[in-house]
């Protein structure tokens, strides 16, 4: 059923009344907002959006599209235990028209404005956007669409819309806004992770980092290596309950069979995301995590197999032989295809978690040490991951890596994801390579929302604590003066997937956090926490539940 309902076809009218109204409350918190307190009522019915400029008539279909989502009403019980609650109010339907004079919405560019800077001005004469690019009337139509739910929430169905008078300019702190999908553990559909973005977009995030390659599955296909798929994408069974459980055993269930991306999957992914103006930075992973690549070519690794998927998690000692040209030979078409696939300036090539030990047994990883004049096994890390971002580079890209790529030695042209806390980005910083800060004691995902997750009754999570006043707490630039703070390009949150089975489980651990995510990510100035969780609660809670997103509701409730 889709609560957006097409019959309503009165035109938009707008009336200035004495009636006053509680504060509108957005979500991150804009640079500048006034408002007049003054009532613009928004009848329920069709909003007619004017495109000033023939770019953004794409737009407005986009946002027509973004509010018209189908939902299923009511209150249900979910199987892993949390309940979803959605209402019933409905938002207006837009429509683009031609007429500036008669349009409830104008959207103009201005180039006055940053790229991704816009203001917006409610007003009885209507809504009028301005952006400094399509990026920045985007944001802008985020915010109304935010103003728009508030006033629906408090509309009993069939009444008019009503908010106050308001002006907003607005514009992001940092360029990189973003969140890492981790489909290799357990796989979502492409029109899961198109609902993914659709939550990035309400959020103002801009960058999905789609995990694709693991020791668990190959989740990309890659047409000159079909057995990355039709192998490496299946495990035989997934282990139960925690990974340090040993009494929980296995479900003795394959999984993953046909659970992959197709190079039409991921162009439809990506035109999907730039329509919403979210960039996708693919990541393959190397030189470890790479259990599913050698089951799949056995050639690859430093023994030669047997190789089976990994069954459970962890870090396994078996990863990418790099004493071999043939393996150089594989990862730089792999990196071909990948490129030709997803238009991202920047790469992730992981880096992270990587054991030696295959290393100082292998033959051919000796030889390589001793033709560069490596001195230990951990210096073989570092030859690889040069080599692969002058590939890269050559082909003009740029790579990510976890933070610790930064133990082989880095060039000042690879950035730095810091996760294990934020040290590693504070030296990477101090150094002079370019960082996103994705601490895992701030904004690991996978981690509970509460002090006592079994007793709230939380779904599986890995472990840790890391609650929305924590996220929000965060200070990108902790420890750093100005000469280095320019390095600091932005915020993610990762949710790694190992505990998470379902995307219904997927975006409880995401949401609400992802509001501290989007505030930290976007505004300079932030408020108290009090009033950043008022805001949530005034403004993203009834968002989440008109889009029919699942929720923690914990913080609601009073409970951290």
């Amino acid at each position: 059923m889709n609560l957006i309902s097409k019959t309503m076809v009165a035109t938009l009218g707008v009336a200035l009344a004495a009636t006053q109204l509680s504060a509108v409350s957005i979500v991150p918190q804009p640079s500048v907002m006034r408002e007049d307190r003054s009532l613009v009522q928004l009848p329920s019915g069709r909003l007619s959006v004017y495109s000033g400029d023939p770019s953004l008539k794409h737009l407005v279909s986009v946002w027509a599209d973004f509010l018209e989502k189908p939902y299923a009403p009511g209150t249900e019980k979910l199987s892993t235990g949390f309940t979803r609650v959605v209402s019933a109010t409905v938002l207006p339907e837009v429509k683009s028209t031609g007429n500036e004079s008669k349009a409830d919405v104008r959207l103009y560019l201005d180039p006055s404005l940053a790229e991704e800077e816009y203001t917006l001005d409610v007003t009885p004469d209507g809504v009028v956007i301005n952006g400094g690019s399509g990026k920045g009337v985007w944001w802008g139509l985020q915010t109304l669409t935010q103003i728009l739910v508030q006033a629906a929430s408090s509309a009993e169905p069939g009444e008019p819309l009503r908010t106050s008078g308001l002006y907003i300019q607005d514009k992001p702190h940092f360029s990189y806004r973003g969140a890492m999908l981790d489909c290799c553990r357990h796989f979502f559909t492409v029109d899961e992770v198109k609902k993914f973005i659709d939550i990035l977009a309400l959020h103002k995030l801009n960058t999905l980092h789609w995990h694709l390659t693991d020791d668990q599955g190959w989740r990309i296909e890659i047409e000159k290596y079909p057995l990355l798929t039709q192998v490496g994408a299946v495990r035989k069974e997934t282990k139960v309950g925690h990974y340090n459980d040993a009494a929980a055993g296995y479900d003795g269930t394959p999984y993953g069979e046909g659970d992959f991306y197709t190079a039409r999957d991921v162009k439809e992914i990506i035109a999907y995301a730039s329509d919403r103006q979210i960039t996708v930075i693919p990541e393959i992973e190397m030189p470890g995590h790479a259990v599913a690549a050698l089951t799949s070519y056995p050639w690859l690794g430093c023994t030669g197999g047997p190789y089976e998927v990994r069954t459970t998690w962890g870090i396994s000692d078996d990863v990418f032989c790099i004493g071999k040209e043939s393996t150089f030979g594989f990862l730089e078409t792999v990196l071909d295809e990948v490129c030709s696939l997803f238009p991202s300036e920047y790469i992730h090539i992981g880096g992270d978690e990587c054991p030696a030990v295959r290393w100082k047994d292998c033959p051919d990883c000796q030889r390589r040490m001793k033709e560069e004049g490596l001195d230990d096994e951990r210096q073989l890390q570092g030859y690889l991951l040069h080599r692969i971002e002058q590939y890269l580079n050559s082909k003009g890209r740029k790579i990510i890596g976890w933070d610790e790529i930064l133990e082989g030695g880095v060039t000042p042209t690879a950035t730095v994801m810091s996760w294990r806390g934020p040290q590693g980005g504070i030296n990477a910083a101090k150094q002079g390579n370019d960082v996103v800060m994705t601490p895992n004691n701030y904004f690991y995902l996978d981690y509970y929302q509460t002090a006592d997750p079994e007793a709230n009754g939380e779904p599986l999570g890995i472990g840790g604590y890391v609650s929305l006043e924590k996220s929000y707490s965060f200070d990108p630039y902790d420890q750093l003066d100005d000469s280095t703070r320019k390095h600091i390009k932005g915020v993610q949150a990762n949710t790694w997937t190992e505990y998470i089975s379902s995307f219904d489980h997927l975006q409880h651990m995401d949401l609400p956090r992802f509001a501290a995510l989007s505030e930290v990510a976007w505004s300079e100035e932030r408020t108290a926490y009090d009033q950043f969780l008022a805001r949530v609660t005034a403004s993203m809670k009834p968002a989440y539940e008109y889009f029919g997103f699942i929720y923690a509701p914990y913080v609601f409730e009073g409970i951290e």
